[in-house]
C-alpha cells in the first residue's frame, strides 16, 4: 500500500493535496476538462474549504477560465483595469488605485501567478507598510484596490476565494492637524505681498487662508463661482490629476471630492477686495481646462479660471507645493543674511487647518465649520479636529468654573 502524504504536522493529505514545505503553504490540484486547476492556502482548513467549493462548482458544471488562471497578478490587474475598473468608480479613484498598485504590489506579489496568492501574501504587504510608517488611509485604499481586483477574479471563476478579504489593518496613530503659527503666517504673507517675484501669487494665499478650501478647489474656481451681489462663493469644481496613458490627459476639472464638497459660503471683505482687484487686472486669462465626468470622459471646456501660474495654466497641488517651497527657500536665504527669524516649511493643506483653528477660536460651531469645509458630516470635522474641540471644551469648563453665586 502506498504511504499517504502528510503535512508538517503529520496530518494525512487527501488525493490531490500537497504541502509545499519550502513556501509553507498547502496546494490542491485537479484536472478539469484537460486543464490543471491549482488552489493554494496558508492552512489545511482553508484549503479544504476552497477544495469543497471547487468540487461543488465542478458538480454543477461551471466552467473555469483556466487561461486567466495561468496569469500573474500583474497581468490580471492590467486586464481588470482596462475592462472593469473604470465602471462605477470615479476616474480619480482609478488613478489612485493604479498608483497604489504600482508602488506596493507590481514588483512584489504582482509577479506571482494569481492562483498562487494567499491571504498571508497580502497581509505581509500591509505589515511592511505598517513598519514603514505608511498612513492608515494609504493601507485602506490599497486593501480596497486588492479586494476589488480579487473579487473580479472570483466572479470570473479564475480563483475560488478572495485573499484580500478581511485583511487586518492596525489603527495607526492619527497625525494631529497642526495650524500655522500666526507670526509665521504674517512673515510669509508680508514677504509674498512685497516680493517682486512672488507678489502675483499673493491672491491665491489670501484666498486659501481666508476660506479653508482645498488647493484643488482653489485651482478650479471660475469667475461665475463668485457672487459679488450676494457676497458669497460657490465651490463646485476641483482640479484633479490623471494618468495620460489611461485617460489621454494629465490635468482636468471634475466634480469635487464628495456631494457635500459642493457648497456656498460667505466671503469676507479682504477676499472680496482681492477678487475685485483681480477681476479688473490687465492679465491674460488662464488657459481653458477640460471638465470630465466621474468616468474621466471629457464633457466640455471650461474658461474663466480665476487663478493661474506664471505659465498661464491652472494650478495643481504638486505645482502649488513647489511654489510654497521656493518662496520659503528664498525668504530663508534672505533671513539668514539679515539674521531674521526663518520660515518653517508647510504644505497647502495646512492653510485649511489654520482656517479651522481660527474659526474655532472665533467661536464658530462645529456644524458651521463643517459646512464651510465641505466635510461629509459634522462628525468628520469632530474626528479630524478633535484636539480643537477638546481645547474649546476646556475653555467652556473654565467659564463654568468662573461662575460664582455668593
Amino acid at each position: 500500500m502506498t504511504e499517504k502524504r502528510k503535512d508538517a504536522k503529520g496530518r494525512n493529505l487527501r488525493t490531490g493535496e500537497y504541502y509545499d514545505e519550502k513556501n509553507q503553504r498547502y496546494m490542491f490540484r485537479k484536472m478539469v476538462a484537460g486543464n490543471r486547476i491549482t488552489i493554494t492556502a496558508a492552512n489545511l482548513l482553508d484549503l479544504r474549504k476552497q477544495e469543497n467549493n471547487l468540487l461543488c462548482k465542478i458538480d454543477k458544471g461551471i466552467k473555469f477560465d483556466t487561461k486567466k488562471a495561468k496569469a500573474t497578478l500583474n497581468e490580471y490587474f492590467d486586464y481588470w483595469f482596462e475592462y472593469f475598473a473604470k465602471t462605477g468608480r470615479k476616474a480619480t479613484t482609478c488613478t489612485n488605485y493604479k498608483s497604489y498598485y504600482n508602488t506596493y504590489i507590481r514588483k512584489t506579489i504582482g509577479e506571482k501567478p494569481i492562483t498562487a496568492i494567499v491571504k498571508l501574501d497580502c497581509q505581509k504587504i500591509i505589515n511592511q507598510m505598517v513598519e514603514d510608517g505608511k498612513k492608515h488611509s494609504t493601507m485602506t485604499n490599497l486593501k480596497s484596490c486588492l479586494t476589488a481586483v480579487f473579487e473580479s477574479a472570483v466572479d470570473e471563476d479564475v480563483i475560488l476565494k478572495n485573499p484580500a478579504r478581511n485583511l487586518q489593518i492596525p489603527q495607526t496613530e492619527v497625525k494631529k492637524r497642526v495650524a500655522m503659527d500666526p507670526e509665521q503666517i504674517k512673515l510669509f504673507m508680508e514677504y509674498v505681498r512685497n516680493s517682486p517675484q512672488y507678489s502675483n501669487t499673493y491672491p491665491e494665499f489670501l484666498f486659501l487662508f481666508n476660506t479653508g478650501v482645498r488647493v484643488g478647489e482653489m485651482a478650479g474656481l471660475t469667475w461665475d463661482n463668485i457672487d459679488f451681489e450676494n457676497n458669497v462663493i460657490t465651490i463646485n469644481k476641483t482640479v484633479n490629476r490623471y494618468r495620460k496613458k489611461d485617460f489621454g490627459f494629465t490635468v482636468a476639472l471634475a466634480s469635487p471630492k464628495s456631494r457635500t464638497s459642493i457648497r456656498t459660503f460667505p466671503m469676507n471683505d479682504e477676499v472680496r477686495k482681492m477678487f475685485l482687484k483681480e477681476k479688473f487686472r490687465d492679465t491674460p486669462p488662464a488657459a481653458p481646462l477640460p471638465f470630465v465626468d466621474d468616468s474621466g470622459n471629457i464633457r466640455r471646456q471650461v474658461k474663466n479660471i480665476v487663478f493661474s501660474n506664471s505659465f498661464g495654466n491652472a494650478w495643481n497641488e504638486p505645482g502649488f507645493l513647489c511654489l510654497i517651497n521656493r518662496i520659503i527657500e528664498a525668504y530663508n536665504r534672505e533671513a539668514e543674511e539679515t539674521k531674521r527669524k526663518k520660515l518653517e516649511n508647510f504644505c497647502p493643506h495646512m492653510a485649511r487647518h489654520t482656517y479651522t483653528s481660527f474659526a474655532y477660536s472665533a467661536g464658530a460651531d462645529v456644524k458651521a465649520v463643517s459646512e464651510i469645509l465641505g466635510h461629509a458630516s459634522a462628525s468628520v470635522t469632530l474626528d479630524t479636529y478633535a484636539h480643537l474641540t477638546d481645547e474649546k471644551k476646556r475653555q467652556q469648563e473654565e467659564i463654568v468654573r468662573a461662575i460664582k453665586v455668593l
